[in-house]
């Protein structure tokens, strides 16, 4: 994939920024979901493991992620799966979680209370016009990574700090209260930690600046460098001015 994307940029040079940035965002979107194994549970409880593809889940099923980005085992279950389901989804979770060492979480949809992460694997999967049919309230977490408002519909910017809210190139959500994140040393794209490790040890280069890149290059953010670890995204820039 790398190898056609240098092609394509060589084609047209013009439009290297901007290749670069579909690229980018493509890769992410892939890389989240076929980074993780799936496994379906069936009518007897039995389950496979399968291919993600769009639109497979609904509230009668249900469906296990073993997350290697986010390092959790996710147990996602209709309201209306069985019984029978419910218990093999439930089992089968804890059996993944134990051999990989990850933590279970169970969530249960639709819900009116889904958090970002859950809410990514589940629109991919669901019915196109699963959603448009729920009024799902996500604003409770979404707290400013500075000052740790809440952020509800305040658009690109915290309304109460006024600092900018910075995606994670990775999963493409925003970087909140909380989380721990580095950002590259050489173009300061920033994502959270363990999705920026794990992205660098699969593909082994930054997805903004396509350079190669070792774990060893990303900087993590640190109690003392929290206020000013965005500033410096462009230091071209800055040293410009």
């Amino acid at each position: 994939m790398t190898q056609v994307a240098l092609s394509f940029f060589s084609i047209e040079p013009l439009n290297i920024t901007f290749g670069r940035l579909v690229m980018s965002r493509t890769l992410s979107n892939l890389f989240r979901i076929n980074l993780g194994e799936y496994f379906l549970i069936d009518d007897y409880g039995a389950n496979k493991r399968i291919t993600p593809r769009p639109r497979i889940l609904f509230d009668n099923d249900a469906l296990v992620i073993v997350s290697k980005l986010d390092q959790k085992v996710y147990d996602f279950t209709g309201v209306n799966a069985s019984e029978k389901k419910q218990n093999a989804s439930s089992k089968l979770a804890k059996d993944l979680g134990a051999r990989r060492g990850f933590s279970v979480e169970r969530i249960i949809f639709p819900s009116e209370s889904i958090s970002p992460e859950h809410l990514q694997f589940i629109e991919y999967f669901v019915d196109e016009h699963y959603f448009a049919k729920m009024s799902i309230d996500t604003s409770e977490y979404y707290r400013c990574y500075f000052c740790e408002e809440l952020l509800g519909d305040s658009g690109k910017s915290c309304a109460s700090c006024g600092k900018e809210i910075i995606e994670c190139f990775i999963c493409n959500s925003p970087i909140l209260y909380g989380d721990l994140v580095g950002k590259c040393s050489l173009c300061g794209a920033a994502a959270h930690l363990v999705h920026f490790y794990e992205w660098l040890k699969a593909l082994g280069m930054c997805a903004k600046c396509n350079e190669k890149l070792h774990p060893e290059g990303i900087i993590p953010i640190i109690e003392d460098n929290k206020e000013t670890f965005f500033e410096d995204l462009h230091p071209e820039e800055i040293q410009e001015d």
